[in-house]
């Protein structure tokens, strides 16, 4: 399973899913606040909540794998739009396959969006603007005839892209601008022994977090250069102190420090929300959450 998390303005929004996909927002220390909704597609019988955003506008927009879309919704769980289903399940462009994340910038008419989608495809990434301007795709590895081979997380901050692709063990970074030209500009391999990467967050001076699962989880810093720094947290699985089981998806509060940095931690098949320090202190779970 693949939840979502985003910070925003000081409001961490969660979003999980079975049969009914279902988002909640919290404080920092996990209290409960207004939004809180869940949606089913009317079609498909189920959704997901695989990536979610908000943007200038305080809109939500979430990835929606189950339907091929992406939902918009205001912060009280009203829909107000939708983007992607009728593009069909083809590897083209404009077509969303089945969407795993996702970022947006922008408001109104310049509002553009950048939506990842899993499997393997040439089409896996795609800036869409839902007020009707002409699409893109993003070419893996800068290579038109190139494919992303399941990409799981992205993360967008300050013109830097990082995408991380589960079946190529690989993070690609590009940078630019959403509303103009992405150049691809290196690609790192995460090492076998670490496990396969599930969630990606930029730490906003050139390194890397990413977040591993699968036979070994864990959460890994890597320089600007792809290279590895250190284990931020071990496999709680393995008996590591403050570790992680099984993450599916990070959300960065950078600070002045690693010390001071926070990184938000969806793990445990979506059960948990973890809070560990960017230099690696635990500072445990702020939500234990239940299906409810």
């Amino acid at each position: 399973m693949q939840g979502s998390l985003r910070l925003h303005a000081g409001v961490l929004f969660v979003g999980r899913h079975a049969l009914t996909a279902e988002v909640r927002s919290y404080d920092l220390d996990g209290r409960p606040l207004q939004t809180s909704f869940t949606f089913r597609d009317g079609e498909v019988g189920r959704s997901t909540a695989e990536g979610i955003d908000v943007d200038e506008d305080r809109r939500l927009w979430i990835a929606d794998g189950a339907a091929g879309k992406v939902r918009c919704f205001t912060l009280f769980g009203v829909e107000v739009a939708s983007v992607g289903a009728e593009g069909g399940p083809g590897d083209t462009r404009g077509a969303l396959g089945h969407p795993v994340d996702l970022r947006v910038v922008g408001s109104d008419e310049e509002l553009a969006l950048l939506v990842a989608s899993g499997g393997d495809r040439r089409h896996a990434l795609q800036v869409l603007v839902p007020a009707g301007g002409k699409g893109r795709s993003i070419a893996p590895l800068g290579d038109p005839e190139a494919r992303f081979r399941r990409i799981r997380g992205i993360d967008w901050r300050d013109g830097e892209l990082a995408v991380a692709e589960a079946g190529a063990r690989r993070v690609q970074v590009f940078e630019g601008d959403l509303t103009g030209r992405l150049v691809f500009r290196f690609a790192f391999h995460v090492p076998e022994e670490l496990g396969e990467p599930e969630a990606v967050a930029l730490a906003g001076d050139g390194r890397i977090l990413v977040a591993t699962c699968g036979e070994r989880s864990g959460l890994h810093l890597f320089d600007a250069a792809g290279r590895p720094v250190r284990q931020v947290a071990g496999d709680e699985r393995e008996g590591s102190e403050g570790g992680v089981d099984q993450p599916s998806a990070l959300a960065l509060d950078l600070a002045g420090s690693d010390r001071r940095s926070r990184v938000y931690v969806l793990d445990q098949e979506e059960e948990r929300v973890q809070v560990i320090s960017l230099d690696g202190r635990s500072f445990g779970s702020i939500l234990g959450l239940g299906r409810g």
